[in-house]
């Protein structure tokens, strides 16, 4: 299925690694440090990211560090099974478009026409056939969010299974710690800028300020050269005139 499109037409590395699905299906795997959009995935704690144009071919974006310590979670089996996730999900997806939204929007547009129609004045029935269409909406909404959620919690347990379970739990502690110690790091350099940027400005400002009085300084001393230059014309004025 189409997801994470704009990434996918952004994306400006080479694949390090490229599978093949037993479905027809190719999946790349890019490093995601050097795309344009990093930061954003790193901003919202995404450190992994799919996206794909047609279905069919598929990048999987992985931030360089966590790949190192989880390459058995990116392998090819593994994908598979994150590829048959997504095809589940696109399926209850369609299903939920063109088996409930789409009746439930004809349904509520056939009452719209037949009430202005036959009953103009009864605005009121419009108001609640359209409060019975939202509330079924929100509720078909709510049950396809849950079975995506099963999908996606079966989906892990296959991951598990098939790395094995002593080292799935290893590979999620290290995880856990390089994310933890990479956002501590982050913070760090975050404040360490600051910090350096503050300095530049405090510096900026001390060479604004000595600026400031060379230019009173030499105002001043022009100034007193300036009188100093009247008073020598005067005294020249008042021996000649003696």
């Amino acid at each position: 299925m189409k997801y994470n499109e704009k990434q996918f037409i952004q994306s400006t590395t080479e694949a390090f690694e490229t599978q093949e699905m037993s479905n027809g299906a190719k999946i790349e795997l890019h490093y995601m440090n050097e795309e344009p959009f990093y930061m954003d995935n790193i901003n919202k704690s995404r450190f992994s990211a799919w996206a794909s144009v047609d279905g069919k071919n598929y990048k999987l974006f992985v931030e360089r560090g966590l790949y190192d310590i989880t390459k058995d979670l990116y392998s090819k089996e593994v994908n598979e099974i994150w590829m048959d996730f997504w095809a589940t999900i696109d399926k209850m997806r369609k299903k939920y478009i063109f088996y409930i939204m789409l009746p439930m929007l004809a349904i509520f547009l056939t009452g719209f026409i037949l009430l202005s129609i036959f009953l103009p004045n009864q605005i009121w029935v419009l108001l609640v056939a359209l409060l019975v269409v939202l509330i079924s909406s929100l509720f078909a909404s709510s049950m396809l969010s849950r079975k995506m959620q099963i999908e996606n919690i079966n989906a892990a347990t296959k991951v598990r299974d098939f790395v094995g379970l002593d080292k799935f739990k290893g590979i999620v502690d290290a995880q856990e710690k390089y994310i933890e110690n990479f956002y501590n790091e982050l913070q760090k350099k975050y404040e360490e800028e600051d910090r350096l940027a503050e300095e530049a400005n405090n510096l900026d400002q001390i060479e604004a300020t000595e600026n400031e009085t060379e230019v009173e300084e030499t105002t001043t001393q022009e100034v007193e050269e300036d009188i100093d230059s009247i008073e020598v014309d005067a005294d020249e004025k008042n021996t000649k005139e003696e």
